[in-house]
């Protein structure tokens, strides 16, 4: 055998090299092998990427253990990690509790029970605040297009709406009602308000328009967006919207601020 350190022939009974003086152990011990060292790749990318780049190449250098330092059991979050998640968790919640109160009102206003009326019943009207019941319901035999628009606001907090406008005969006069994007049918549910004077003018010479004899125009407005299964769900989808909104900015801040185990 051979000293690998001065390729001296040794002997059996030699306890060190007799020309270098190396002890047996290390003049016979194999050569130690080769560093591993990161791709050409990860050592660019600092170049390449600024700041980004150093710490996506760390990530990398220290994902692949080449390093040999000791790590700790477990490794708390980066403060910008965890405020980052803190602020994805409180915009989740904030989202998560608008969902839930657009669910219940919305909910509470589908529980309300209305009471129905007749023609005989609605002709008379001139103040929808002496009419009694707040929430109503009335079927129409055939009704006409306003070919108008207007701007309601739903009940509950619910936001506005841009709601279509009808003629709804009621005996022998014309009532205007407001519905939701979407109604179908003829039934109304909703709520007698008082009718915008200027509304009705508009409303009259538009009636004229659709026959010879329009008739008497009712001084209320029913206001049926609240009662419109259309509308029921776009609320609810909007909730559902909301809710997924909440748990997509939650989950993540949650991860983001966990304690990270390392081995």
């Amino acid at each position: 055998m051979r000293c690998r350190n001065c390729h001296t022939q040794l002997m059996d009974t030699d306890r060190a090299c007799p020309s270098c003086h190396s002890s047996r152990a290390r003049a016979t011990a194999d050569a130690p092998g080769e560093f591993s060292k990161p791709s050409g790749w990860v050592n660019l990318l600092p170049v390449f990427g600024g700041a980004i780049g150093g710490a996506v190449a760390g990530a990398i250098t220290a994902g692949s253990g080449g390093t040999g330092c000791p790590t700790a059991a477990s490794r708390g979050p980066s403060p910008v990690r965890r405020v980052f998640g803190l602020c994805l968790v409180l915009g989740g919640l904030l989202f998560l509790v608008g969902a839930a109160a657009i669910a219940h009102n919305t909910w509470t206003i589908s529980q309300l029970v209305p009471r129905e009326v007749t023609a005989a019943e609605l002709r008379p009207t001139k103040d929808p605040k002496t009419y009694p019941g707040p929430w109503l319901a009335y079927t129409f035999d055939a009704a006409k297009p306003a070919e108008t628009t207007v701007t309601r606001q739903r009940l509950n907090r619910g936001g506005d709406v841009e709601a279509r406008g009808l003629f709804v005969p009621v005996a022998d006069k014309w009532m205007f009602a407001s519905v939701a994007p979407g109604f179908e049918g003829n039934r109304l549910v909703g709520r007698l308000t008082p009718l915008d004077p200027a509304l009705s003018k508009t409303l009259t010479q538009r009636l004229r328009t659709l026959q010879p004899d329009p008739g008497t125009l009712l001084p209320c407005e029913f206001n049926a967006v609240d009662g419109c299964e259309s509308d029921r769900r776009q609320r609810y989808a909007g909730a559902a919207v909301a809710a997924f909104l909440g748990l997509l900015g939650v989950w993540p801040g949650l991860l983001l601020c966990r304690t990270r185990r390392m081995a």
